[in-house]
This record gives C-alpha cells, sequence and structure tokens, in this order.
C-alpha cells in the first residue's frame, strides 16, 4: 500500500490554519468507546500496511490504519501472535485505533498490553510535523517513554501513522475449563490459581460459570489442567473473542454500564445477573443505576478506576475523575503535542483540549 502520510500532514495543517478541530478515524469501529466526537473526520485507514516484520526477531511495523485481523494472519503464519490479544471487531478495527484506545483481552494481566509492547511509532503533531520516536528494539526506548505515551490517549496527541511491536510466539497449547460457581468464589479461586504460578492466560465470571484458561507448552498445561479440574470447554476461543469484542449477550443488555479496574482480590461487591468478571478479578462490569460518581468512589475504594462505559449522553464524562495534578500534567502533554486543540477535542475529558 503507498504511504499517504503527506496528505495527512496537510490536513493537518489546514486545520491549524482555519482553526477546526479533526475527528481521526480508523476502522471507526468504536465510535462507543469514550465521549462524542468534534470536528472535521480524517481517516487513516487508507494508510495501511505492513512496513517491515522480522519473525526472528519478534517484531513487526505496521501503517496505523492496518487492520488488527491483517496483522493477525500474518503473524499466524510464523506461528507468532499480538502481545494483549486487542480486539479485531469483526475486522474493522485497526492498528492505530488499538493503540488509542489501549483496548486488552483476557491475557493482559498475565503477559501484558498493547501498550507494552510498544517499540516505536511515527506520529503527526500539532504542528503538522512528522515525529518518530522509539525504534525496532528495546534498547532505542530512553529517557520519555513518547512511544507508550500514545497508548489510551484517544489521539489526543496526534495522528498515529506508524507503529513498531513486540510480538509473541503462540503457545503450543491452549485450554479452557469451566466450573458453576458463584461470582465470590470464583474471585476466590482465581487468585489462588494466580498465585500458584500456573500457565494462566485468562479468568472470568459469568452467568454463575467460572472460566479458567491456560496457555504453555503441552506438559505445563496437561499438569496444571489435572491441578484445576472442571470441565473442558469446546471451542473456547469463541467465548474469549465474544468478551473482548463485547459481543458477549452481557453486553447487548442496554442499560447504564460501567467498568471498574480493582485490585483483583477485591470482594465480589454487585447482584451476580448484572456482572461480568474478567481479568482473573481485575476487571468488574457492572449494569447498575447508581451515578458515575458513585461508581468512581467504589472503585477508588477497592484500590481501583472506573469509567462510563454505556450511559443515555454522550457528552456526559465517562473515565475516572483525576486528581489535580494529574489534569495539569494531561493538559500540559496536549499544549505540547497539539497547542491548537486539533485532535481529538474532549474526546476523553471534556477538559482536554476543548475546542473554541
Amino acid at each position: 500500500m503507498s504511504d499517504i502520510s503527506s496528505e495527512l500532514i496537510e490536513q493537518v495543517s489546514d486545520a491549524i490554519t482555519e482553526n477546526r478541530p479533526l475527528n481521526i478515524i480508523g476502522g471507526n469501529s468504536k465510535a462507543f468507546y469514550g465521549r462524542c466526537t468534534q470536528g472535521d473526520s480524517v481517516s487513516i485507514s487508507p494508510h495501511r500496511g505492513i512496513v517491515s516484520y522480522q519473525p526472528s526477531e519478534l517484531v513487526i511495523t505496521a501503517r496505523a490504519g492496518t487492520k488488527i485481523s491483517e496483522l493477525q494472519a500474518t503473524l499466524a503464519q510464523h506461528h507468532q501472535m499480538l502481545v494483549g490479544e486487542p480486539p479485531a471487531f469483526n475486522g474493522k478495527a485497526t492498528l492505530g485505533g488499538a493503540v488509542a484506545t489501549g483496548l486488552s483481552g483476557a491475557s493482559r494481566p498475565f503477559s501484558g498490553s498493547i501498550r507494552d509492547a510498544i517499540l516505536g511509532v511515527r506520529v503527526i503533531n500539532g504542528y503538522a510535523e512528522h515525529l518518530r520516536f522509539g525504534g525496532q528494539v528495546m534498547k532505542n526506548v530512553a529517557g520519555y517513554d513518547v512511544s507508550r505515551l500514545q497508548a489510551g490517549a484517544f489521539g489526543a496527541f496526534g495522528i498515529l501513522t506508524e507503529v513498531s511491536l513486540r510480538v509473541k510466539p503462540i503457545p503450543d497449547k491452549t485450554l479452557t475449563m469451566t466450573k458453576s460457581i458463584s461470582a465470590q468464589h470464583a474471585l476466590s479461586e482465581m487468585r489462588l490459581l494466580s498465585e500458584k504460578g500456573l500457565p494462566l492466560s485468562g479468568g472470568a465470571w459469568v452467568d454463575g460459570v467460572l472460566y479458567v484458561r491456560l496457555s504453555g507448552s503441552s506438559p505445563s498445561v496437561d499438569k496444571a489442567h489435572a491441578n484445576i479440574g472442571g470441565d473442558l470447554l469446546e471451542n473456547a476461543d469463541l467465548f474469549w473473542r465474544a468478551i473482548r469484542n463485547f459481543r458477549h449477550p452481557f453486553f447487548k443488555d442496554k442499560k447504564r454500564l460501567f467498568r471498574l479496574s480493582v485490585a483483583p482480590a477485591s470482594p465480589h461487591f454487585s447482584d451476580d445477573e448484572s456482572t461480568l468478571i474478567d481479568w482473573a478479578g481485575a476487571i468488574r462490569w457492572v449494569h447498575s443505576s447508581s451515578t458515575f460518581s458513585e461508581v468512581s468512589h467504589l472503585a477508588e475504594k477497592h484500590g481501583g478506576h472506573a469509567m462510563r462505559f454505556q450511559g443515555e449522553n454522550p457528552r456526559d464524562e465517562c473515565f475516572h475523575p483525576l486528581a489535580d495534578a494529574s489534569v495539569h500534567a494531561h493538559q500540559a502533554l496536549k499544549h505540547a503535542f497539539d497547542p491548537n486543540n486539533v485532535f481529538n477535542p474532549g474526546r476523553m475529558y471534556s477538559w482536554l483540549g476543548s475546542h473554541r
């Protein structure tokens, strides 16, 4: 695919001159995530293709518009996979969108997120400059880690055009066991299993069933399976994909939905029928009539933070309130990278780059 970064730079330059915001779009698969968008749409989807791939070095570099599904298919040919299991959203999700939102699947607490795998990026900043940060090897990461700063930033600091990632081998064997159990007992069991050093790659609970996934060498997985017990789940990958792509029936309930990231040892604190637990207890999805403020306080009480995932008003704040020092740091970074508030103003927080 051709490099169209020059066209993107021109669009940014025009937006700066005309004092108008830009809404950065990849596959538009996560338009539901975060606050409502502002500005003229600028698509990175045409800016796609794998720039380089070194299977022996476990490194891949691709343009930001490259589909996650394309990367997965290419890596699978060499028995490798992306770190963090970023959702593909029915083949629509792009690499840039995956980095910008920072979403991860069930393996996140065991083997890291896509943010952890970033080695370097190219980004167009708010001065219409095309900059490169980091490189293709870990030793190139020094000083301020600007590359990983882009992860979860919702495009607030610029347009990602290229990303270099560390990848990992696909485990020799993966299987999932299930057990009918209460939420509180499931949390206790997942904590015990995590402490045993077993080859865990996923732990979830929903609708009265605990799901435990093991990944690793065949001997280690078989030994852990014998230790844990439970019923083998056929076509288990369908379950884990449904969770990370928000296709599981739990997410189809249109009532207010909150995502709480808390200490895994935190007790169960919701009605069973309104809860889905992921990341071996570290993520609690909860349908609740409580206010966002109440849910945020609950998450803080258990050492974490919360977000409003589904709600009535897309203009409402949806990410956990930040302390004053963090607000000032975010605003300082925004000013350094995007002084004219061109990129995705207010997508994460209403006060982050509000366009005037």
